[in-house]
């Protein structure tokens, strides 16, 4: 069996994926104790406030147990508000605004040096023209298979939701166990804190009691 876990909203501010932060200490701890890989997702522009630099991305990529991937540009909407649809950024997109957004936030990423095969919509909401339009820029999607419902990508597409903080009725998706997780916030339950490091911890290792396992990146999967 498979095993990957993903983590959102890492961006160059300390407290979200930074050099420093505890959080660090938490992903280097369980790969070195299991081997556990990650596929980090983040936006290229968060709220209009941080920017991926080249120093951020070059602290993540020396590890090779760790794959950067697109999490949208902004992570935030101009034409509805957040009390309407949180921070969907491809949700409210047709397909030109959408392909536009997608060839900016590359455009950052490219000047720091790296481009990202996958991609996960913030919020995970997405319209269908943006969908049609990231297809075009990204080997493979991470989607959520009820939010996602009825959306299709022209291109690989990776399902999985199961937190970091759970434990009962985990699933497979094909033969791969998917976690999900954020890296800070408070409006989320599946967050790096040590609880629930501290927790994940003892589901890896309960896994392992029951099957083999090879921990992964998401672009492993393909």
């Amino acid at each position: 069996m498979n095993l990957a876990v993903a983590i959102d909203d890492l961006h160059p501010e300390q407290g979200w994926g930074c050099e420093g932060d505890v959080q660090v200490d938490y992903l280097s701890s369980l790969n070195k104790d299991f081997g556990v890989k990650f596929t980090l997702f983040c936006p290229s522009y968060y709220h209009h406030q941080y920017e991926l630099t080249k120093d951020w991305i070059d602290f993540w990529l020396q590890y090779d147990w760790v794959e950067l991937s697109n999490h949208g540009h902004y992570h935030d909407v101009k034409k509805y508000t957040k009390e309407q649809i949180g921070e969907q950024e491809y949700l409210e997109l047709n397909y030109q605004e959408a392909k536009d957004r997608v060839k900016e936030s590359l455009s950052l990423w490219k000047s720091c040096g790296h481009i990202p095969k996958g991609f996960r919509s913030p919020g995970w909401g997405i319209s269908q023209e943006s969908a049609n339009a990231v297809s075009e820029h990204f080997e493979w999607v991470a989607q959520h298979q009820d939010i996602n419902r009825g959306i299709t990508f022209n291109c690989k597409t990776l399902y999985g939701e199961d937190g970091i903080h759970s434990s009962d009725n985990l699933k497979l998706y094909n033969d791969t166990f998917m976690f999900q997780s954020h890296i800070q916030g408070t409006w989320n339950d599946n967050v790096w804190n040590e609880e629930n490091y501290l927790h994940f911890q003892q589901v890896i290792e309960y896994l392992l009691s029951q099957y083999e396992l090879k921990f992964v990146t998401m672009s492993e999967l393909k």
